[in-house]
């Protein structure tokens, strides 16, 4: 698959050269009858045993270009998940192969903060990546591109490139566990800034919380859902504080290059188990 652009005064064509006949199927036909949200008008031609797809960018500016220059943020991740999404569901609705979406940073575009695909109606044979396949590589896009101080991104990211390691997953189950994961993470995360505040009003310490050593007996003072409550709040201020530094340093450490791959992150973060990256 060769891919070349040509800037005009008012618009880029973007053309994907492929060395296979050109077939003028039903998906061309859908995709000029139909203008699909979310997918970039596409025009087809072929000559002898090659095709050519081209795609006019008359707005906007791809991730490559956009992420090459600014880091990325957690929202970003999910406003592409979000808009891919939608996408997915109305190339399905149009009869059209989802697969043959392009995921690939310089093949996405951005314009007013909303994202926009790329549909490649060509067979099988060019070679190109399903949707998952591609989906699981661009989490390893987003790793090198987010703001490591950006934890809550991060997480979502880990959690997205593990679960969609295995093979045939299903990526909008994926990405609704990912979520509801997320989500629970940043319950703890403000669960655990609020005990931090709490403590440092009343100057308690979390170690000195509830001597062993008191001298009246709690379980005469209290009833058992008093006592329930107490037990919950004890163990849960003894927790240690969260530590985000880890996390951060192995994004780091990538950036840097002195860590190629995200495998290495995975490594990390996993050694530790997950209950140590909260």
């Amino acid at each position: 698959m060769k891919v070349t652009y040509e800037n005009g005064w008012e618009h880029t064509d973007i053309h994907i050269d492929l060395g296979i006949p050109y077939n003028e199927d039903y998906q061309m036909r859908m995709l000029s009858a139909n203008d699909i949200p979310g997918l970039i008008k596409v025009k087809g031609s072929g000559r002898e045993d090659h095709s050519r797809y081209t795609y006019r960018i008359n707005g906007g500016i791809s991730m490559e270009k956009k992420y090459g220059v600014q880091e990325m943020k957690g929202e970003d991740v999910e406003r592409f998940i979000e808009d891919l999404l939608r996408t997915i569901g109305d190339v399905v609705r149009h009869l059209l192969d989802p697969n043959r979406i392009i995921l690939s940073p310089d093949m996405v575009f951005i314009e007013d903060g909303r994202y926009s695909f790329c549909y490649l109606p060509a067979s099988e044979e060019v070679g190109q990546l399903s949707l998952c396949r591609a989906f699981h590589q661009m989490t390893e896009y987003f790793v090198k591109r987010l703001d490591y101080r950006d934890t809550e991104g991060i997480f979502l990211v880990y959690l997205l490139h593990k679960d969609t390691m295995q093979d045939g997953f299903e990526l909008r189950k994926i990405i609704e566990e990912c979520r509801r994961e997320e989500k629970r993470y940043r319950a703890e995360k403000m669960e655990q800034s609020r005990l931090a505040q709490q403590e440092e009003k009343t100057g308690m310490s979390r170690d000195a919380v509830f001597s062993p050593d008191d001298e009246y007996d709690e379980d005469e003072a209290y009833t058992d859902r008093e006592k329930d409550y107490r037990k919950t709040q004890t163990d849960v201020l003894r927790e240690p504080p969260a530590k985000y530094g880890r996390v951060r340093k192995a994004v780091r450490r990538i950036k840097n290059g002195r860590w190629g791959e995200w495998n290495d992150l995975i490594t990390e973060m996993d050694g530790h188990g997950r209950k140590g990256i909260l």
